[in-house]
């Protein structure tokens, strides 16, 4: 039963993406030939006000396929090709039939999306992005309002550190770090400093100079102060001792603010995980791809119902905010094919106010859907491994 929760969440998520797309579109006046959730053969399909609804064979993908868009953007090579209907040839002004969905010949240059203005396309291709950051900021809203939020708080600083000498006092709300006067790293929840330690942790030496900032009574404090070893670990660390509860918002402007910090911090964890990545500090078994995610996101639901059934249900919230910030960061990034990838020819377009040539921009997008295409089989037989010798297990 878990498993199915956890499908069902990820395909509202990538729903919710293509929704972006397609609402932005009929905004636009944009023709959307097929709308899916998923890729591959379709299972169900109906046409209703001149757009294709499809449910397809498999859970994670789905398209948006737009009148005018090339092939690869549709997400699965599968946008119609038009054909004249046969009695309709002779006329002036025939119907053109895309499996199902139809346009008189002199709508298709009006309505196609590669014909839009620059800044319409733009808002298209930005659509889903949006309403993924925008799903978790709503579900970010809900989950503070029940559960808070992991300020960091500081208690104590350890005794005889350095830290004990700079001047914290009980109560300062950290708000910022710096190590060896480098650029401050803002810092908003608990996590965000526990994950800055782990990215910092083979930088801060015993000669390291830390800096933070704290917010007391609505003045912002520095204090400059060396790390403290930790003799049992063998590590430096801050000296300081946090808060470990969680502040739950007294007022609405609090619960913005807390939703809007989850949300940050959801987009940072991306960031942070791709420096990892690239710095070699990701193992294999650590690597996850859809059959992955539905795995530790059905292991993490089921291993909470013991807590009851709505903090199973907060803990799904949770993760769909992760995951939704992950689907927006992930489908920024400048690589053709995703939607970062179509909004930098854009931009480029905008600023150059000169179209790169549709047939050579169709190329790099088919050939980037290629690549991404192996990359996702590499990561699905990578899960498949991670499956059965147990290592979800541990992150579930």
């Amino acid at each position: 039963m878990s498993i199915i929760v956890a499908i069902l969440a990820l395909g509202f998520l990538i729903f919710f993406h293509e929704l972006g797309h397609f609402l932005m579109a009929k905004a636009c006046g944009v023709g959307v030939l097929e709308f899916s959730v998923g890729m591959g053969p379709r299972l169900i399909s109906r046409v209703f006000r001149n757009t294709r609804y499809s449910l397809k064979l498999l859970p994670f993908g789905g398209s948006c396929a737009m009148l005018g868009e090339d092939s690869a953007g549709s997400g699965d090579f599968s946008t119609a090709e038009g054909e004249i209907i046969e009695e309709e040839r002779e006329e002036e002004d025939p119907w053109i039939d895309f499996d199902g969905v139809r346009y008189r010949e002199s709508e298709l240059s009006r309505r196609s999306f590669q014909n839009r203005p620059g800044w319409q396309r733009f808002l298209i291709c930005f659509g889903g992005v949006f309403h993924n950051l925008l799903l978790a900021f709503l579900l970010a809203l809900f989950v503070v309002h029940f559960s808070g939020m992991d300020r960091p708080v500081i208690n104590a600083a350890q005794p005889g550190s350095s830290a004990e000498s700079a001047g914290f006092e009980r109560g300062d709300l950290l708000s910022g770090i710096s190590l060896d006067g480098k650029r401050f790293r803002r810092i908003e929840t608990f996590r965000e400093l526990y994950l800055w330690l782990y990215l910092h942790s083979d930088s801060i030496k015993e000669n390291s100079v830390l800096e933070l900032r704290c917010q007391r009574n609505g003045q912002e404090e520095r204090m400059k102060f060396s790390p403290w070893y930790d003799k049992e670990s063998g590590k430096y660390r801050l000296g300081l001792e946090f808060s470990g509860k969680r502040v739950r918002p007294e007022t609405v402007g609090d619960s913005l603010l807390y939703a809007y910090q989850e949300l940050r911090y959801n987009v940072v964890v991306v960031f942070d995980s791709l420096q990892l990545l690239f710095r070699g500090r990701i193992r294999r078994n650590e690597l996850m791809g859809p059959v992955g995610t539905v795995t530790v996101i059905g292991d993490t639901v089921e291993q909470s119902t013991r807590y009851g059934l709505f903090n199973a249900f907060l803990v799904l919230l949770n993760l769909c905010i992760m995951l939704s910030a992950n689907l927006a960061v992930m489908n920024l990034l400048p690589i053709p094919a995703l939607d970062g990838g179509r909004l930098l020819f854009i931009l480029l377009e905008m600023i150059s106010r000169k179209r790169l040539n549709p047939k050579v921009e169709e190329t790099i997008n088919r050939i980037g859907m290629i690549v991404l295409l192996l990359l996702m089989a590499l990561i699905f037989l990578n899960d498949i491994v991670n499956l059965f010798n147990g290592a979800y297990r541990n992150i579930g």
